[in-house]
């Protein structure tokens, strides 16, 4: 008698179990985003982006191993760039592979004029390789997108002297705003 009552309470435990996880996470909903960002390259008058530390003044091997770059690059609604600002990416982007195979970069997404978004902030990091489509972590967020976590592609749409231009298309989860509340008063 005791054997058929034990089938029950597993299966009730874990009903219960499944019950609980499954309200803790069902507020998150995935959000999808695309804009375009702008950069205006060194060489270029008014640029975004520039070099601010670099061993090829040292070395002539013609690696960019070790270089350092910060970038302000506008982010616009289009690829045209008189498309309507929505914000400005900011960050830098560190040549860390002795192969030049790619970059690791830091970018703070910051919105101003987006919408519900405007005001807050996306943080990331990941390997970036150029030409290629490139995918990165979205680790953290603040104002209405505070604890976003996800990940983001980039594809390059032109790149000439004076302006690059390339499609990010960003995708996330944030918790919701009763956990969150929560948290702070904790």
């Amino acid at each position: 008698m005791a054997a058929a009552r034990c089938p029950w309470l597993v299966l009730t435990t874990m009903l219960l179990v499944l019950m609980a996880c499954s309200g803790s996470g069902a507020a998150e909903e995935l959000t999808h985003l695309s804009f375009y960002f702008h950069e205006v390259p060194s060489s270029a008058p008014n640029a975004t982006i520039a070099t601010v530390a670099s061993l090829n003044v040292y070395v002539t091997t013609g690696s960019t191993f070790g270089d350092l770059q910060v970038f302000d690059n506008a982010l616009r609604e289009g690829a045209d760039p008189s498309s309507t600002l929505i914000g400005r990416a900011r960050g830098m982007v560190v040549a860390a592979s002795l192969d030049n195979s790619g970059r690791v970069s830091i970018i703070e997404f910051v919105f101003s004029n987006f919408g519900d978004y405007s005001g807050s902030t996306l943080a990331s990091l990941g390997h970036l390789t150029i030409p290629d489509v490139t995918e990165r972590s979205i680790v953290g967020g603040t104002g209405v997108l505070r604890f976003a976590r996800g990940y983001f592609t980039t594809q390059v749409i032109s790149s000439t002297s004076d302006l690059g231009v390339a499609l990010f298309d960003v995708y996330f989860t944030t918790q919701n705003s009763d956990r969150t509340s929560t948290l702070a008063r904790s």
